[in-house]
């Protein structure tokens, strides 16, 4: 998947969470129902911050990826030129402009 469909499925997660919690909260009438609903909002929100991270590094691994894939195509480009230029030198053949 790419980084902006991860971006949108997170903030679309987080959004649906917001109101979840709110809901969940408007129901609660003890304290010790508070202190649960604290817990969970708190994993919840240190199990975000980790897939946030997980979305910047496979981010960068897209770019990386992307850049690996253009050298790989210019040396590839050159490699051929390479070969026209041996092939024209062994048949003494005029340079393609």
């Amino acid at each position: 998947m790419g980084y902006y469909v991860i971006s949108n499925l997170i903030n679309r997660k987080d959004n649906m969470s917001k109101e979840t919690m709110k809901q969940t909260i408007n129901t609660i009438q003890s304290i010790d129902g508070m202190k649960a609903v604290k817990v969970a909002f708190d994993l919840s929100q240190t199990n975000m911050d980790s897939i946030t991270k997980v979305t910047e590094v496979v981010s960068l691994i897209d770019n990386n990826l992307k850049s690996l894939a253009i050298k790989v195509m210019e040396i590839e480009k050159k490699l051929e030129e390479l070969d026209d230029t041996l092939a024209r030198r062994i048949n003494n053949e005029p340079r393609k402009n």
